[in-house]
């Protein structure tokens, strides 16, 4: 969604030029006249004389906000805030006659509907994108413009729909000082004039024109029907408890982690549900009835980011925009649904991880953070859609003894007690975050040098072998570490030069007040670099620490005279155990989709001494998870007795990627109840060809286990997993002797 919030306001006086003819700075269509002398009378004197009562309206207000009494000397003392001169008749009278015109790409939303702000607020899309807050009186102002009438026809017409009325003077001031600093208005000024916010999306580009938007949410609204949303979110539950309950989430996104073609997959899949989120926006704007504009990519402080232009939902209620807010993540919803119908159906591994990343996208969307969905959700909760440019505002509200400022009393009760809640939680977040970052940029900077150094030179090394899978993945880490270093740069920067301009703006009149301000500023530098541990200019030739006398006189233990051997602890004597039997274990087995049996007639090929023979699981097809049937199966060897392991050594076939548990145990009844009484004595992951398992358990047991939880590729392009040959070697523990009295 686009970036929303009000735009900060310079105020400055229209720009005059002397000569014969007056010109505005306003860009449109002027009448230019030859100016009277100063002498002569002039139509509307009395009216055209200064901006009058909206002036002082608007001089009451800049008093109030910068707690200066509205006292008869206060003009002098502060001449920016000084109204127009009474001799300026003539250049007033060429200012009525002045066409001004909209900026273009300026769009009038109308009224805000469930706001949260005591007064009407209307309106207004600047051409930036930005939706600005206007009053009831600038906004009529603003729609009377049509490139035509001239000021003096703009307030004839103002004042009939104000029920007030409004000058030409009062327009021309409301043109100069409120509307062309907003970029509403055209004006050559306003043409330079660039955005200062640093959470503001950047570089935007489109990716689905408004045309092709428009055909895609007509397409998707019907999903937003009430049983449509019910059934949908229904079946997210359902699918989320059966995806838990299977435990494969897990394994499929180690297994993807694993394997580079299928974490491309992920990622690819991760990037289309990103351009579906969007989508819901889009279907949601058109189903509440408005227009949704064009769908694209921008930088956001230097992270790409998506957007769906949806300015058009303000037009909307509260109920209306909370849904356009709520539609990505609806959307994100759905598509993990689809994805684990699609794994249900095919098996196919890499599904689950993708869910998972979806799932995480949908959370993260719903923080009320740096204009995720979730801020957007809040502020049309509360009524209130510029919380970002109401944080200052309300801090300072908060400081005993100060009046509250404007922006905070035209707030409702509730929507303020809101706002005040949400500031006070995600000032000290951002704030902790931003120290904790700068506190710890030495560690940052020499990990991401690391990771830098580490990723360049696999990049080199996997495109030179010609594996194009791992190179590509190695050239996407280094984008995605270089993207937040940047930014990090940026965003520390700009926080260094805003701290600079408030600084200087808070001394500008007592200037003597920048000598302790300096002098902290350095002393906090100095804690900073000694807590970085860097050296200062003290210490940088400072002599190394002596070693204490003592210890360097202190004579080096003697050696023994002869080695001595370590005493060997009594106990069983390890050795080759040969197994009785051996036998397919598919305790997990899924009925009429599975056969139980593992290939048990094969079972036996495991321990038969022959290296050309071999047990084999069944086949699985699309996931190394035995095709999304179970969580594990394995073969059991009977020992005949109890016996303690030292090490299991196990031929797997060749390819890599078997997840192996040793267990041992006293049952060997088929049955998922048995794995239970099992006790796991060593694991192994992506292991292939001969394998030792070593342990020191002092578990026993019969039985001996190895166990699959998930298996690696083979020729037939399934999973399956082979055991050729196992060597067993252990103890058979001393049975207890029971002496009786004669």
């Amino acid at each position: 969604m686009t970036t929303t919030g009000g735009l900060r306001v310079a105020l400055r006086g229209s720009e005059r030029t002397t000569g014969e003819q007056r010109a505005l700075p306003y860009t449109g269509r002027r009448r230019t006249e030859t100016l009277a002398a100063p002498d002569s009378p002039a139509p509307g004197d009395d009216d055209l004389r200064q901006a009058g009562w909206i002036g002082d309206y608007y001089r009451r207000r800049q008093l109030a906000a910068a707690r200066i009494p509205a006292k008869a000397g206060t003009e002098s003392e502060y001449p920016h805030l000084r109204r127009p001169a009474a001799g300026a008749v003539a250049a007033d009278w060429a200012e009525a006659l002045a066409i001004p015109r909209l900026a273009a790409g300026v769009e009038l939303l109308g009224e805000y509907q469930g706001s949260g702000l005591t007064k009407a607020t209307f309106l207004a899309r600047s051409p930036s994108g930005q939706v600005v807050h206007l009053s009831r009186l600038l906004y009529l102002v603003l729609s009377e413009i049509d490139g035509h009438r001239s000021v003096g026809e703009i307030a004839g017409r103002v004042s009939a729909t104000f029920g007030r009325t409004v000058s030409a003077g009062n327009v021309e001031y409301l043109l100069a000082n409120k509307l062309t600093p907003r970029g509403l208005v055209a004006s050559d000024a306003a043409a330079d004039r660039r955005d200062p916010m640093i959470l503001t999306l950047k570089l935007r580009r489109t990716l689905i024109p408004p045309a092709g938007v428009q055909h895609i949410a007509r397409l998707f609204a019907p999903l937003f029907a009430p049983p449509v949303v019910v059934v949908l979110l229904g079946l997210l539950g359902a699918a989320d408890v059966w995806l838990v309950r299977s435990g494969l989430i897990l394994p499929s996104f180690a297994d993807t982690l694993a394997h580079p073609p299928l974490l491309l997959v992920v990622l690819g899949l991760s990037l289309v549900s990103i351009l579906f989120h969007e989508c819901g926006h889009a279907a949601a704007c058109r189903y509440g009835g408005a227009r949704p504009g064009r769908i694209g990519l921008g930088v956001y402080v230097l992270w790409p980011a998506a957007f769906t232009n949806v300015t058009d939902s303000y037009r909307l209620g509260r109920a209306g925009r909370i849904r356009v807010d709520l539609g990505g993540v609806y959307f994100n919803a759905i598509f993990a649904v689809v994805l684990a119908g699609i794994y249900r159906a095919t098996g196919y591994g890499p599904l689950p991880a993708a869910v998972l990343l979806v799932h995480m996208e949908l959370v993260q969307q719903l923080l009320p953070s740096l204009r995720c969905d979730g801020y957007l959700i809040m502020t049309d909760l509360i009524g209130v859609p510029d919380m970002f440019q109401r944080v200052g505002p309300v801090l300072a509200s908060l400081i005993p003894g100060r009046p509250a400022d404007p922006r905070v009393r035209d707030m409702r009760r509730a929507a303020r007690v809101t706002l005040t809640a949400w500031v006070l939680v995600m000032v000290p977040l951002l704030g902790g975050q931003l120290v904790l970052i700068i506190l710890t940029i030495p560690r940052l900077a020499a990990a991401f040098a690391r990771s830098l150094a580490a990723n360049a030179h696999a990049v080199v090394t996997e495109f030179g072998r010609g594996e194009v899978a791992p190179g590509v993945l190695s050239v996407i880490s280094v984008v995605l570490l270089v993207l937040p270093a940047v930014g990090l740069c940026y965003v520390l920067v700009l926080t260094g030069r805003l701290a600079v301009r408030l600084a200087g703006r808070a001394t500008r009149k007592r200037p003597a007040l920048r000598i302790p301000l300096t002098a902290a500023a350095l002393l906090a530098a100095a804690g900073l670099a000694g807590y970085w541990g860097v050296p200062l200019p003290g210490h940088l030739f400072a002599p190394s620490r002596p070693v204490p006398a003592v210890a360097a006189l202190q004579p080096a233990p003697p050696r023994p005279a002869h080695p001595v051997r370590p005493v060997r602890p009594a106990g069983p004597t390890v050795a080759v155990l040969a197994p009785v039997s051996a036998h397919g274990f598919d305790a997990l087995s899924s009925p009429g989709a599975d056969p139980s049996d593992e290939n048990d007639d094969q079972a036996g090929y495991a321990i038969d001494g022959d290296p050309a023979t071999a047990w084999s699981t069944q086949h699985y097809l699309a996931s190394p998870f035995f095709g999304g049937l179970k969580r594990g199966t394995g073969l059991i060897l009977d020992m005949g007795r109890r016996v303690r392991l030292r090490s299991v050594t196990v031929t797997f076939g060749a390819a890599p990627g078997a997840d192996v548990r040793i267990e041992i145990g006293n049952d060997d009844t088929l049955a998922a109840a048995t794995l239970s009484t099992f006790t796991t004595v060593a694991t192994a992951d992506d292991i292939g060809g001969t394998h030792t398992f070593t342990t020191h358990s002092k578990a026993t047991g019969r039985y001996v286990l190895i166990w699959f939880t998930k298996l690696p590729p083979d020729v037939q392009g399934g999973y399956a997993a082979q055991v050729y040959n196992v060597v067993i070697r252990g103890s058979h523990p001393a049975r207890a002797r029971h002496l009786r009295k004669a």
